[in-house]
């Protein structure tokens, strides 16, 4: 772009990129050489005829006949006026170019970034690839998306969506939602046109957790709903004439999501520092502030039990429904009547998981003799403390099973701390580790999780709440055995959570027919194994959200608050999602959530270690 381009676009929020091709577009006309283009910028930018002629070193005169043989007759074409009218009026120019009707007026998104807040429409990336070409496309959408140029931004995202599914065979679900807000802002006057309502939600990630898989597990099932609901939407206004969407368009069946209502969707993208320590949510606070100004109708997040009732104070203030989908903290249960109001979880509480847990490793030691039991966890996670109380109650009400040992509460502080404990462990002949690693609010609670699940600890069986479901597991599962061996058989990690792609009940050959497209359109976008429950648990937040707008047509966040308190709490509607029946109780918990058990098996067929439900 050139320089008198970037400065018409950045001092005038004019798209002269869109004004120069129109321009060229005339039929039987000349096009525009380079230096039409920069007379052009420069009498937008309010310069003098001999000015502009002094930096291009011309005569005026030649200037003045550039104007009236070549420029003023096409922009008279565009005006839909006579040359007369505008020869010399560049004010007149100017108030066609800035009205919002005419299509060249720019609206750059707001600057939402700060020392304590990071939230992306697409002027942002989060989640980079090892390929610096495609890094390089990213960045480029991000530079034009800051201009307001989304058509620009539009084609650069495409292209490193498209490079990265060549590239990897997994594409970028933060890329994908960048190119549906571009394609929304691009084209939203035809979208409010045929009446299509723009609905504008916060998804807010912990992208620094995990390397972000935690938030691209989240990503993908947030933007393969949006994806879906959009490409409704961009049909009415038949975008795919102007526009090839084959590239973001899955090679399958696209059910209707909102059948009776049209409706786009955008999705801002905001990180979560996920900080324990910081003393209240700032992330939060900020997007509270936000919401009237980006119009924002709802906050799907957070992903920690800390950081969600950290969170929920400030979204009761301004009358915001917060949907969550991972959050499982008993004391989530447990809130003030004026924060459920505002409170809707999808994902399974940890007395529910618990106890499916607790039930099937009952089942296991049936006819075997008291089994050793071991207990690790973070004592500065309310989820982790969640989670050990209700299995450990369960557990203990069957004393003639299970003993427990003495147990270590401190799985967040160096390993070599945690070592001593395991060795404690290898002496007293463990025979089941339950492991509860935190959602990510420090950072060795994981790491120390994968560590301990290497150990083959006189084949005892390894359990882990859903925080510890993680490819990473697989990955140092792998490191320590890169085929089957008898002896790796001989020990079983398990896993509880709340969904699985392989689900009887609710996974891809399940008589439900929500999840069975969901992995079906996941194949096509991920990868099936790419969708964990944290995919499934996102997508059905977004789902139950757009049921209510489609019956009610809500109008504000303060109207979807009541209209969502109204249809599943007061009514008790219910709705089918990928993860099941969806209904919900007074407290904003979901009635009858699911539980799945998985265990790490040997795929004899892809030759590597897979998560499979037992």
């Amino acid at each position: 772009m050139c320089e008198n381009c970037r400065q018409v676009i950045d001092n005038l929020a004019i798209n002269i990129e869109l004004l120069l091709q129109d321009l060229d577009a005339i039929p039987n006309t000349r096009k525009l050489i380079q230096l039409d283009k920069i007379i052009i910028c420069n009498f937008l930018l309010g310069l003098s005829r001999q000015q502009i002629a002094n930096i291009v070193n011309l005569p005026g005169q030649n200037i003045a006949d550039r104007l009236s043989k070549i420029i003023y007759p096409k922009i008279a074409h565009i005006m839909g006026v006579d040359q007369e009218e505008i020869a010399g009026n560049w004010v007149s120019i100017i108030n066609f170019l800035v009205n919002p009707q005419n299509g060249y007026r720019l609206n750059p998104p707001p600057q939402l970034n700060s020392d304590n807040f990071q939230g992306s429409f697409g002027r942002q990336i989060f989640l980079y690839p090892a390929n610096q070409e495609i890094v390089q496309y990213q960045i480029q959408g991000t530079n034009f998306y800051q201009q307001g140029l989304y058509y620009q931004a539009f084609q650069c995202f495409l292209e490193a969506w498209n490079q990265q599914l060549n590239n990897y065979g997994i594409g970028n679900p933060e890329v994908l939602i960048y190119i549906n807000n571009c394609l929304i802002e691009y084209k939203k006057s035809f979208l409010q046109e045929k009446g299509i309502k723009i609905y504008t939600l916060a998804v807010v990630t912990p992208f620094f957790h995990n390397q972000g898989h935690v938030a691209a597990e989240i990503l993908r099932g947030i933007s393969q709903i949006q994806l879906q609901v959009n490409l409704q939407s961009f049909d009415q206004i038949s975008l795919g004439t102007e526009i090839n969407l084959d590239d973001i368009t899955p090679n399958t069946y696209l059910p209707s999501i909102c059948s009776r209502s049209q409706i786009a969707l955008q999705i801002l993208v905001v990180n979560d520092p996920n900080n324990l320590y910081d003393p209240y949510n700032q992330t939060a606070e900020k997007l509270a502030e936000l919401a009237p100004q980006l119009n924002l109708i709802a906050i799907i997040g957070h992903y920690s039990s800390e950081m969600t009732r950290n969170a929920l104070r400030f979204y009761k203030q301004k009358g915001l429904t917060l949907v969550n989908s991972s959050s499982t903290s008993n004391e989530l249960s447990q809130l003030s009547i004026d924060e459920s109001l505002s409170f809707f979880r999808l994902t399974t509480p940890d007395a529910i998981n618990a106890k499916k847990m607790a039930n099937y490793l009952i089942e296991q030691v049936s006819s075997q003799p008291p089994q050793k039991v071991a207990l690790i966890y973070n004592q500065n996670s309310s989820y982790s403390i969640s989670y050990r109380n209700s299995i450990r109650q369960y557990l203990e009400q069957h004393q003639d099973k299970f003993v427990f040992l003495k147990e270590c509460n401190y799985i967040s502080e160096n390993y070599y701390k945690v070592q001593q404990y395991i060795e404690y462990l290898k002496k007293d002949d463990v025979d089941i580790i339950i492991i509860i690693p935190d959602g990510g609010i420090e950072p060795n609670s994981l790491e120390n999780a994968g560590l301990i699940s290497r150990l083959n600890i006189n084949n005892c069986l390894i359990a882990g709440s859903a925080t510890f479901y993680h490819d990473n597991v697989l990955h140092w599962i792998h490191e320590q055995t890169p085929c089957n061996t008898t002896n790796q058989n001989n020990r079983q990690i398990i896993a509880c959570i709340p969904w699985h792609w392989q689900s009887q009940e609710n996974g891809c050959e399940s008589s439900n027919p929500i999840p069975e497209n969901f992995c079906k359109i996941g194949a096509k976008l991920w990868g099936i194994e790419n969708l964990t429950w944290r995919s499934a648990t996102a997508f059905d937040s977004v789902l139950i959200i757009l049921k209510v707008l489609e019956e009610y047509r809500s109008q504000s966040s303060k109207d979807l608050l009541t209209h969502m308190d109204q249809y599943f709490k007061k009514r008790r509607n219910r709705v089918k999602g990928v993860t099941g029946l969806i209904q919900f109780d007074k407290s904003g918990d979901r009635l009858d959530p699911p539980a799945e058990i998985v265990a790490i098996n040997w795929d004899e067929i892809q030759q590597k270690w897979r998560w499979k439900i037992c």
